[in-house]
């Protein structure tokens, strides 16, 4: 049994396993005894089956109203369901009274292993039962000299984790020194699999992340490598929220403080541009999404998503023979590293249709663009919002124009479809791409908007980089 206990413990995986595996064996038997001790060896209680507890929540219930005493059967199952009811058993003084006698008086640590996993699944924010558990269990713990306990102290210690006032911010902090790995976390802390996956904690851990991680960088503070990323991972399930019912609540808090000012944070700013772009969408095609998000929070992922916008449609020009798209990247990113463009809309023409309905890993790159009609089939067109002004990029031999926002003629950002001549005609300001290489028509250009957006980019920034 040594032997093949020391296989299991090393595996991945088994917990879950273990969990059931004494379920599955007949009563009384060797096997039923071993799989115990499977058990053991993850430090996961034999949970009762849920009608079992019901009935046993009943029973207490009753009994805590005037009821029968219940049974020895009964207070066996009473640490599995200690922190449910309403009110919560252990609010009621009769029966944390006697769940508390029964757990002193106790040799092996049975019941409080069983009342150890009701408290981190039921854990509960502020609430006075909660508190009385966590408590009991320190007590406890303290008292006992099995080696499961004294794992259990050892490891709740550094987190004080059954002292329940403030620990979420304890969490966060211990949770932040590991860069974010919520799961490295809580598995050092002796969460099991179903832990894991869910407890009572999970949520307002959530929470508390998304809140400290908006402070931090609202603040200008760098998070190392991946932190960001291992943070956002663990708000997430897959392509979808953890916790849907904060889709609103982590909008505001990630992107809306970044609406009036840049987010210096390179690695962060790509951590959460993709995480709404893959769980939420672009504002402009996945409306529904964005339901109840302010103003701001669209402002900046709608920023944020420009950058995306303006590397595709740049990929493309150099893909379709446009022969300046180098200098044409080169000056509209370093627009973009200043945080002037506040939005990116791109028309694609025929032949950059066909690029991308040949290439679907591009296509996804950017989901929301236009077509573009009445152009040469070459011809694409990146529309921009610059502070007061909307600009339209022309590739392949075309111009930059320039409208002012509030001019009825300028043509609007998020339409599906565009005619050459709304991107062309009656514009405030044209400007040829001649002079290339010698930085003419950029300079130029740099000086024009400098003059009404307050930001002049250098020769420097406009050199290309590729």
């Amino acid at each position: 049994m040594n032997a093949f206990a020391a296989t299991l413990q090393s595996l991945k995986g088994l917990s879950s396993l273990a969990l059931d595996l004494y379920k599955h064996v007949p009563v009384q038997s060797e096997m039923r005894a071993a799989a115990r001790k499977i058990a053991d060896l993850f430090e996961m209680p034999a949970r009762p089956g849920e009608e079992e507890l019901l009935l046993a929540l009943e029973a207490f219930t009753g009994w805590c109203a005037g009821g029968r005493e219940p049974t020895r059967e009964e207070w066996v199952l009473a640490p599995w369901i200690c922190l449910q009811g309403t009110p919560r058993l252990m609010d009621q003084e009769l029966f944390a009274t006697g769940l508390s006698q029964r757990l002193a008086a106790e040799r092996q640590p049975r019941l409080l292993r069983a009342m150890v996993h009701s408290y981190l699944r039921d854990w509960e924010a502020h609430a006075t039962a909660t508190i009385s558990v966590g408590h009991i269990i320190e007590r406890e713990l303290n008292r006992h000299g099995a080696a499961w306990a004294v794992r259990w102290r050892e490891r709740a210690g550094t987190v004080s984790l059954f002292s329940a006032e403030s620990l979420i911010s304890r969490l966060v902090d211990a949770a932040l020194e590991k860069g974010g790995d919520v799961r490295l976390l809580l598995r050092n802390l002796g969460f099991t699999t179903e832990l894991l996956t869910q407890s009572g904690l999970h949520a307002p851990l959530a929470a508390g992340l998304a809140v400290r991680l908006s402070i931090e960088l609202s603040a200008n503070r760098r998070f190392a490598g991946s932190t960001v990323g291992n943070i956002l991972g663990f708000l997430r399930t897959g392509a979808t929220l953890r916790f849907p019912e904060e889709r609103v609540e982590l909008a505001e808090l990630l992107l809306a403080p970044f609406a009036t000012k840049d987010l210096t944070d390179v690695e962060a700013k790509a951590a959460l541009v993709s995480f709404f772009d893959e769980l939420y969408g672009d504002p402009r095609s996945h409306p529904k999404a964005w339901i109840g998000i302010s103003q701001d929070a669209r402002r900046t992922i709608t920023r944020w998503l420009a950058r995306k916008a303006l590397d595709l449609f740049f990929d493309i020009l150099s893909a379709t023979a446009d022969p300046i798209w180098k200098w044409r990247k080169a000056f509209w990113l370093a627009l973009e590293r200043r945080g002037v463009i506040d939005d990116a809309w791109p028309i694609f023409g025929r032949q950059a249709v066909d690029w991308l309905a040949a290439r679907p890993e591009q296509r996804r790159r950017v989901a929301a663009h236009a077509r573009l009609t009445g152009a040469e089939r070459k011809q694409s067109v990146m529309l921009m919002r610059i502070g007061g002004y909307i600009v339209a990029e022309w590739s392949h031999a075309g111009s930059v124009r320039i409208w002012a926002h509030a001019d009825a003629r300028a043509p609007s950002i998020g339409d599906a479809y565009y005619s050459a001549d709304e991107v062309r005609a009656d514009c405030l300001y044209d400007q040829r791409h001649d002079g290339t290489i010698s930085y003419s028509w950029q300079t130029e250009l740099s000086d024009w908007l400098a003059t009404r957006i307050g930001v002049r980019i250098g020769v420097n920034e406009m050199r290309p980089n590729v």
